[in-house]
Protein backbone atom coordinates (compact mmCIF):
# COMPACT_ATOMS: atom_id res chain seq x y z
CA UNK A 1 0.00 0.00 0.00
CA UNK A 2 2.73 2.83 0.44
CA UNK A 3 3.87 1.77 -3.10
CA UNK A 4 0.81 3.20 -4.31
CA UNK A 5 0.45 5.90 -1.87
CA UNK A 6 4.34 7.12 -1.73
CA UNK A 7 3.52 10.42 -3.30
CA UNK A 8 1.23 11.18 -0.91
CA UNK A 9 2.79 10.32 2.09
CA UNK A 10 5.74 12.14 0.59
CA UNK A 11 3.58 15.59 0.54
CA UNK A 12 2.39 14.67 3.54
CA UNK A 13 5.84 14.26 5.65
CA UNK A 14 7.44 17.55 3.52
CA UNK A 15 3.81 19.44 5.55
CA UNK A 16 5.38 18.46 8.83
CA UNK A 17 3.17 14.89 9.37
CA UNK A 18 5.48 12.73 10.61
CA UNK A 19 4.63 9.06 8.86
CA UNK A 20 5.37 5.45 10.57
CA UNK A 21 5.54 2.77 7.83
CA UNK A 22 4.46 -0.39 8.92
CA UNK A 23 4.83 -4.26 7.67
CA UNK A 24 3.00 -6.93 9.77
CA UNK A 25 1.84 -4.62 11.99
CA UNK A 26 5.32 -3.63 13.51
CA UNK A 27 7.66 -0.42 12.55
CA UNK A 28 9.79 -0.34 9.97
CA UNK A 29 10.55 3.33 8.75
CA UNK A 30 9.83 6.61 9.46
CA UNK A 31 9.59 9.51 6.97
CA UNK A 32 9.79 13.35 7.94
CA UNK A 33 10.60 16.51 5.97
CA UNK A 34 14.57 16.73 5.77
CA UNK A 35 14.10 20.06 8.11
CA UNK A 36 12.83 17.99 10.43
CA UNK A 37 15.79 15.84 10.66
CA UNK A 38 18.40 15.77 12.60
CA UNK A 39 21.84 16.99 10.98
CA UNK A 40 24.77 14.75 11.11
CA UNK A 41 28.13 15.87 12.50
CA UNK A 42 30.35 15.80 9.84
CA UNK A 43 34.06 15.61 11.06
CA UNK A 44 36.92 17.08 9.26
CA UNK A 45 38.57 14.33 7.72
CA UNK A 46 41.83 16.54 6.84
CA UNK A 47 41.93 17.50 9.98
CA UNK A 48 41.86 13.99 11.53
CA UNK A 49 44.26 12.71 8.86
CA UNK A 50 46.54 15.03 9.53
CA UNK A 51 47.43 14.00 13.10
CA UNK A 52 48.41 17.05 16.22
CA UNK A 53 48.87 20.05 15.01
CA UNK A 54 51.43 22.46 15.81
CA UNK A 55 48.69 23.52 19.25
CA UNK A 56 49.54 19.76 19.85
CA UNK A 57 45.81 19.33 20.04
CA UNK A 58 44.63 15.67 19.12
CA UNK A 59 41.70 14.52 17.06
CA UNK A 60 39.36 14.52 19.72
CA UNK A 61 40.21 17.97 21.00
CA UNK A 62 39.79 19.14 17.66
CA UNK A 63 36.72 17.46 17.07
CA UNK A 64 35.32 18.86 20.58
CA UNK A 65 36.39 22.24 19.86
CA UNK A 66 34.18 22.39 16.37
CA UNK A 67 31.68 21.33 18.02
CA UNK A 68 31.61 23.34 20.50
CA UNK A 69 32.09 26.61 18.25
CA UNK A 70 28.96 25.66 16.65
CA UNK A 71 26.72 26.63 19.38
Amino acid sequence: MAKSRLSEFLDRAAAGEEIIITSDGRPKARLVALDAAPVPYLAHRDRLKAGKRKSGLGAEELIRQDRDGRD
